[in-house]
């Protein structure tokens, strides 16, 4: 309970610390939480960490395309067993849905460059996690949590 409490912690921090927009890793946690826990309460932890930040940082006018996005992305992921892939969905749900309304209309370059950070960040997580299960496991099956 307490390595969990200080992960949810570590994330809404990483939205308040000054990094570049779009560079916080929620995505790609949503993307791993079907690979990583049985509870769908785990699947919905980045929705709450970004609503626990949105708090602190100030609510904006088109939360409810980033947060549809963020919320679909555990359930492509449950579906598409390739993270990397369900990644990459993912992503373009978020890219799509977040940029409605927005100054700059999806796939402008403005949008992609902008949101290619999200992209990043999540395949770092995806990365770190695929590592990390070849080292502690080494090819051996894993546990979901809770």
């Amino acid at each position: 309970m307490k390595s969990l409490l200080f992960l949810f912690t570590a994330l809404v921090l990483s939205r308040l610390l000054p990094l570049p927009p779009n560079s916080e890793p929620l995505l790609g946690l949503a993307v791993i939480a079907p690979h990583i826990a049985k509870s769908l309460w785990v699947w919905f932890a980045p929705l709450l960490v970004m609503l626990v930040s949105d708090i602190i940082i100030g609510f904006h006018g088109h939360m409810i395309f980033t947060y549809t996005a963020l919320a679909i992305a555990p359930f492509v992921s449950r579906y598409i067993s390739n993270m990397y892939t369900a990644l990459g969905c993912s992503w373009l749900v978020w890219h799509v849905l977040a940029n409605l309304g927005q100054t700059y209309p999806p796939f402008s370059v403005e949008a992609l460059v902008f949101d290619i950070r999200l992209l990043v960040s999540g395949l770092l997580i995806i990365i770190t996690l695929d590592f990390l299960r070849k080292v502690m496991y080494n090819g051996k099956s894993y546990e979901k949590i809770g």
